[in-house]
Formats: C-alpha cells, structure tokens, sequence
C-alpha cells in the first residue's frame, strides 16, 4: 500500500550528491562572520553557527538589508549556513566573508548562491556560486523540506548569469 510512495522518496533521495569545490578556497569564516538562518512566519533572523566552539558566547548581529552567500552543507543538510557578502555596507570587513567557501570551510555543500533581504525579509535567493557551480534544477532534489522552508521556490532567480 505505501511502496510506491517509499520507493518515490528513496529514489530522491539517491539523486542528492554532494558538490565539490572547484579552485582556490577562500579563507574559512569564522563565528563572527557566519550564521544559521533561521525565520519565524515571513521574517528571517541570524543565530550561531553550530559547529564553532564557544557559539553561545557570540554576538550575533542584525539581519541587515542586503546581500549574503549561503551554503547548505553536504554535512547538515538541513540548514542553510550564511554570511555577509563583501558587498553589503552595513557589516564590517572582519564580519563579511570572501566566497562559498569560507562558510564550508573548503567541504562538500548540496547547494549555495545568493540571497538578499529587505527588511528581513528574504526577496530573492539564486544559485550563483563560482566555487560549487549548482545547476538552477538541481534545487529540486538537492534541498531537503526545511531548505525549502527556508528559500521558497517563488522566491528563486537563476544566478547562471546573475551580477550583485
């Protein structure tokens, strides 16, 4: 009687495979510098990245108006993993990160891009990423429901040929 529908779910499932970094990382971020995203209703706030020892004692900063790189880790596929882009003014240079990269620490991600927020609000999110080269489709098999939660589907722009 559920055979088809576990056996749908299965093969989903072995259609997720890690990507891998392509170049040079960038160097690692740090726990002043990225975040778990996490959001309540429409609105979407920062907290401390889990795998940084000490997290409890940072301070995690505002959701500022602008744009982020994300990660979502081949290790926790459940969450997206943030950090400010270079690019958003409202944070300073030691609190920005330099690519994909620094949020994975050089690892194995399932899916990365682009985000950006407006009044914490999340208003667009891509799949523009030099280091892990998503494929736009490949959303719909590498992100699991929390992701989706996360980043809704009517939100998404393909980053392919996407500038900031």
């Amino acid at each position: 009687m559920y055979a088809p529908a576990v056996d749908e779910r299965f093969h989903k499932l072995r259609q997720i495979t890690a990507l891998k970094l392509h170049g040079q990382p960038h160097p690692p971020g740090n726990a002043n510098s990225v975040f778990l995203l996490e959001k309540t209703g429409r609105r979407y706030y920062l907290m401390p990245a889990p795998f940084f020892p000490n997290n409890i004692n940072i301070s995690v900063p505002e959701l500022f108006d602008g744009y982020y790189l994300y990660v979502i880790l081949a290790d926790h596929p459940q969450q997206v993993m943030i950090g400010p882009d270079v690019t958003n003014e409202q944070f300073s240079e030691e609190q920005t990160i330099g690519g994909h990269s620094s949020i994975s620490m050089g690892g194995d991600v399932l899916y990365a891009g682009v985000l950006d927020f407006l009044h914490r609000e999340l208003i667009m999110w891509n799949n523009a990423s030099g280091h892990y080269l998503p494929s736009a489709a490949s959303r719909f098999t590498q992100l699991t429901p929390n992701v989706k939660r996360l980043l809704p589907e009517a939100l998404f722009c393909d980053g392919s040929s996407w500038l900031p």
